[in-house]
């Protein structure tokens, strides 16, 4: 099994924040060995004709005509076909989704697409043929292949547009809790938390945060819905799934670069987050 971190996408000599791609895949070959690959980008696949599967994290989902699959920043994940297959695959920086670095009640709806991957992954055609998400898809592509005056901004509206549709489904069918309303505060203790996961703790991040350790802690309890202790391993051990899948690195060395203060202590937890130990989940990977 391989995988490699995907370049960022340059247009005109600089970093682009968005990338279409109207993709033709032939039939993969029977002994097609998963390739991995993951980059920061929020990706969304979406098929026009096709019959395969797309696998994300180790999970093999079912990708055939009408559905959407969503791809959270650094989701490792690849593709294969059994038939002759076209889709939509946009892949865009997810600071879109909300307005600026200062609009802390629009982080709310980033949120999921960088720091949860337990939502909601394949939209069937069922669930999205009422949506318009289809024709969207096909107006961002012809946006980008056009490039005519201001196609990034229609590019943008669409993607939001569909991302607007995903959240409300989401909440209309109480799949995710969207009343978040995130303090300045809790914006401050997740970004940090993403940048510092290795080497912080509650006191830590309080201290950066300006507020006292009590004051974080209920703050944070309210607004995320689970402990400080809760979030940190959950962000650690999304870490640590990554470097099992990219690297070589012993158990010992990832549970120490993913701030585990035992190699015992890091199998332990990442036994009750994916019910099967770190060594066992490396193998898994590899013999797909």
């Amino acid at each position: 099994m391989e995988k490699h971190l995907e370049a960022k996408f340059i247009l005109n000599g600089v970093e682009s924040w968005i990338h279409c791609l109207d993709m033709k895949a032939g039939v993969s070959k029977e002994d097609k060995k998963i390739s991995y690959h993951y980059h920061d980008y929020v990706e969304f696949l979406y098929s026009l004709e096709s019959d395969g599967r797309v696998f994300i994290n180790g999970k093999a989902y079912k990708f055939t005509d009408g559905d959407l699959i969503i791809i959270n920043s650094n989701d490792m994940h690849d593709l294969i076909f059994s038939q002759p297959s076209r889709y939509i695959c946009v892949k865009f920086s997810p600071n879109i989704l909300y307005a600026d670095e200062h609009a802390y009640t629009e982080y709310k709806y980033a949120m999921p697409f960088l720091i949860d991957n337990s939502h909601q992954t394949v939209f069937s055609k069922k669930e999205t043929e009422e949506s318009g998400i289809g024709k969207l898809c096909i107006e961002i592509i012809e946006e980008w292949k056009n490039k005519d005056y201001a196609y990034e901004l229609a590019i943008r509206a669409n993607i939001l547009k569909i991302f607007s549709w995903i959240l409300r489904y989401w909440k209309k069918n109480g799949i995710m809790n969207m009343d978040r309303n995130l303090p300045d505060t809790i914006k401050k203790a997740i970004i940090y938390i993403s940048e510092n996961y290795e080497s912080i703790n509650e006191s830590k991040v309080a201290k950066a945060c300006g507020l006292s350790y009590n004051h974080f802690s209920s703050v944070f309890n309210e607004y995320m819905g689970q402990s400080f202790k809760h979030f940190l391993t959950s962000v650690r051990l999304k870490k640590a799934e990554r470097l099992l899948v990219t690297t070589d690195k012993s158990i010992t060395e990832i549970a120490v670069e993913t701030g585990f203060t035992t190699a015992s202590h890091f199998i332990e937890n990442f036994k009750k987050y994916k019910s099967m130990t770190p060594n066992k989940f490396r193998k898994r990977l590899k013999n797909i």
